[in-house]
């Protein structure tokens, strides 16, 4: 258990955008299983992405499984390679959380979500560098071909 809790303050403190000193607002996407978030008294699933971008962070992804039986859900953004899993707590020790970076890389954007469990995904840094810099350089030929140049 210690190794756990000390592997999640780590965790912590490697993401800036879960300790903002402001509400999240603009930087959350919820969802259920699925697209759609359940908020009824009934509902045993949350998700929601955590974009970090403002903080200069990765994205992470959080599914919440308080239900009796195993679920699957379904990552509503990005591509299986844009993500790793950091946290479950279905899993036994040590494969419960994985070393900063070291997590395993999804196969595809179905997630099996233990009974009374969360998943915790990091979006791969230099999977979204990467592409932000491509993009960047993308807008930046654009405008100069709009230009004449």
């Amino acid at each position: 258990m210690f190794r756990f809790f000390k592997g999640m303050i780590g965790f912590r403190k490697a993401h800036p955008s879960i300790a903002r000193n402001r509400f999240w607002r603009e930087d959350v996407a919820w969802y259920g299983t699925g697209t759609h978030v359940d908020l009824t008294d009934h509902s045993h699933t949350l998700a929601y992405c955590l974009h970090g971008e403002s903080q200069k962070d990765s994205d992470l992804y959080v599914m919440i499984n308080a239900y009796s039986e195993e679920l699957t859900f379904r990552v509503q953004e990005g591509r299986p390679e844009d993500w790793r899993r950091a946290v479950d707590t279905s899993l036994p020790s040590p494969q419960d959380i994985a070393e900063p970076g070291q997590g395993v890389r999804l196969k595809n954007l179905d997630v099996r979500v233990g009974a009374r469990s969360v998943v915790v995904l990091e979006g791969c840094r230099e999977l979204r560098t990467r592409s932000r810099s491509m993009s960047g350089a993308r807008h930046k030929q654009e405008r100069r071909h709009r230009r004449g140049g």
